[in-house]
């Protein structure tokens, strides 16, 4: 860092420690030394805009991407009467799910009842697009719009990186956890990637390309 002319901040540097809750009551307190600084573990973090939090069940992160997508979508229906159908397809996609889709490779395995609540926020942004009345069942719409749900969104994005893995386009990082089971964390990717890749047909696994694999992952995904 030196070097580069960095230097760390010593009020704004964080850590915490991951574990689960049974091993929090019984771990020995901790903290970080940094300059003349003694920070103490905090509960949790943000890296490159994702939060985590100590346990590592990203309901942090779904709670605050809830929030904020809430506010884009109570915006957009202020304005919806203003746009038309193509309009506020492009607006839901820029500020919704563009949110929904970064970093969702970290919500597999996640706990079910924080997927029903993004799920409930893709439902709202398909109604709104299709001025659907509020109590309406959103998988027409859904289908309407020929998008995936969050849970299929989630298995699309491990299933890039699976076929980049296989196709040694992956970063060697992401390549070695296929190569060496290490881990019996089934929210672990070297788990769940290879579990959610062996389900899928040969012919989907065998694309002669990534643009090609993506199309076909996507129709074996959406729902007839």
């Amino acid at each position: 860092m030196h070097e580069n002319y960095l230097k760390l901040n010593d009020s704004k540097t964080e850590f915490f420690v991951a574990n689960t809750p049974h091993h929090r009551r019984t771990m020995v307190p901790v903290s970080l030394r940094v300059g003349d600084t003694h920070i103490s573990p905090s509960e949790t973090i943000r890296n490159l805009g994702v939060i985590f939090d100590s346990t590592m069940s990203m309901s942090a992160q779904v709670k605050s991407l809830c929030s904020s997508l809430t506010y884009q979508l109570r915006n957009i229906t202020r304005l919806r009467r203003f746009l038309d159908y193509d309009t506020c397809h492009l607006v839901v996609r820029a500020l919704v799910l563009s949110r929904l889709d970064y970093g969702n490779g970290l919500l597999l395995g996640c706990n079910s009842i924080d997927i029903r609540r993004l799920q409930r926020i893709q439902n709202w942004a398909a109604k709104l697009v299709c001025m659907a009345p509020k109590y309406d069942y959103a998988t027409p719409y859904l289908r309407q719009l020929h998008w995936l749900s969050v849970d299929d969104r989630i298995t699309s994005k491990i299933m890039v990186l699976v076929y980049k893995c296989m196709d040694s386009s992956a970063p060697p990082h992401l390549t070695e956890c296929l190569t060496t089971y290490k881990s019996v964390d089934r929210r672990n990717f070297s788990y769940n990637a290879p579990r959610v890749w062996n389900k899928l047909p040969s012919a989907v696994r065998g694309a002669c390309s990534l643009a090609t694999f993506k199309k076909s992952l996507k129709t074996q995904l959406f729902p007839l």
